[in-house]
């Protein structure tokens, strides 16, 4: 039995020369797009390259989703994922075309009355700042070309994708340790206007958490199967444990460096989820459940000592007035929103005095209340269809046997960590997460449909 499974899982890591072809593509983008898109002021050579060469990958991963064809059980699950990224897409460029007279909203109105004043017209269209959101869906090229060529992959491509990441993640890791012994101005540093601080390729360090959390989920994946097969019974899969557990350890030591206090929490959260979602796979024995409750164990402990670490209830946190001031000018500009790209124009406009300081506030530090400040009913639709696309990914997997979910439940928690530290920050604004978010989308999403395939094929048979 186990030499089948072996020779099963060996051919499953053969791939034909064009999955070959569109494992290298998506790995090429998904390098350019961590290495050069570290900053959310989506700029220079590297971006514009990705999203260059985003637009064949987007048409290739598209023809090899239409040539393989998608049988009626899974139609569904790609319809929900596809609606999701063309609103992504669509709704930046409809607010750069359409008229403004449709968006409405009292924050328009004085706008308009204000301008009356000066002999100046009203914005025509429905972005106050159209320009930043033609540039915002461009910016999301390369993510949309990412998930739907990943998608196309199969498991074999799919996983080593993932181990990319955990690579990209541990070279963004050593080049900012790196940067902490080197100057400003440096090369090392890829953003000199910024001090160095362990940033490695992103400008702020709480994007660099946020990389290192998938980073730790996926090699705590590993390492779980790892253990769950204990003996191992080939060298590979020791060194393979070794490596994981190599890279949890860095990871775990180097978030609080970065100062991000989510990211300490997300790190015990989503290995927690990883451990138990695993369990199934290699439960049975005393052994395992003394495993499975000695994980959990330290996991609760490792979060009580960080709450108590941070003593979060005595930071004084300027995010949470920022996150309620965001609130009450989309009120404003509801229910069409001021437009993508609009934020720091409208909110330095619209901002009392106390909160206008020296340095621009950029970002909400709160994905969902910017999407809603600037987009209105159609981000919260968009959102929507995003939650019913993850709830029917994780439904399919939950309905797959453990061993056969391992790497699309590890993506959705992976993914789920991402959009947990978007309630208190900004990653998804970088094309760096946003391109990792795609791919783990992507795996989830494939995952997902295979294990619908196969639920049909069993009950056919």
């Amino acid at each position: 039995m186990h030499g089948a499974h072996a020779d099963a899982h060996h051919h499953e890591g053969r791939l034909d020369l064009q999955a070959r072809a569109g494992l290298v593509a998506a790995c090429a983008l998904l390098t350019l797009c961590v290495m050069a898109g570290g900053s959310s002021q989506a700029s220079g050579t590297g971006v514009f390259a990705a999203q260059v060469l985003s637009l064949p990958l987007l048409a290739w991963g598209a023809w090899r989703l239409l040539s393989r064809g998608a049988g009626a059980a899974h139609t569904y699950l790609y319809v929900a994922w596809f609606a999701f990224a063309a609103a992504l897409f669509a709704i930046p460029l409809l607010q750069a075309w359409l008229p403004g007279a449709l968006a409405g909203g009292e924050g328009r109105a004085a706008l308009a009355a204000d301008l009356a004043q000066f002999g100046v017209a009203a914005p025509a269209h429905w972005s106050l700042a159209p320009a930043a959101s033609r540039a915002a869906a461009f910016q999301l090229l390369p993510a949309l070309a990412l998930f739907a060529l990943v998608v196309s992959l199969p498991r074999a491509a799919q996983r080593r994708l993932a181990q990319l990441i955990v690579v990209l993640a541990m070279a963004s890791l050593l080049l900012g340790v790196a940067q902490l012994g080197a100057p400003q101005e440096s090369p090392l540093n890829p953003y000199p206007q910024w001090a160095p601080a362990m940033n490695g390729f992103f400008a702020n360090q709480n994007h660099q958490a946020t990389l290192l959390v998938v980073a730790a989920t996926l090699a705590c994946a590993r390492l779980t199967v790892v253990a769950g097969a204990w003996p191992p019974g080939r060298p590979h899969r020791v060194v393979h444990g070794v490596g994981a557990a190599l890279v949890m350890l860095l990871a775990a030591v180097a978030l609080p460096l970065t100062g991000s206090r989510a990211g300490v929490m997300l790190i015990i959260l989503a290995c927690a989820l990883v451990v138990i979602a695993h369990w199934p796979a290699w439960r049975g024995g005393a052994r395992s459940r003394l495993a499975l409750v000695g994980c959990l164990a330290v996991a609760a402990l490792a979060l009580f000592l960080s709450l108590r670490w941070m003593q979060v209830e005595a930071i004084d946190e300027l995010r949470g007035p920022l996150r309620a001031l965001t609130g009450e000018i989309a009120a404003r500009f509801a229910p069409m929103g001021a437009g993508m790209g609009s934020y720091v124009p409208v909110f330095e406009q619209e901002a009392p005095r106390e909160l206008l300081m020296a340095n621009y506030v950029n970002h909400a530090h709160n994905e969902y209340a910017q999407w809603w400040f600037e987009a209105g009913v159609p981000a919260v639709l968009a959102m929507l269809l995003g939650a019913v696309a993850l709830a029917l990914s994780l439904r399919s997997m939950l309905r797959q046997p453990a061993q056969a979910r391992v790497l699309g439940v590890t993506a959705l928690v992976a993914l789920g960590a991402i959009l947990a530290h978007s309630f208190v920050d900004y990653p998804l604004r970088t094309p760096a997460m946003m391109a990792v978010a795609a791919v783990l989308a992507g795996i989830a999403a494939g995952q997902a449909a295979v294990g619908i395939h196969r639920s049909q094929r069993d009950m056919n048979t």
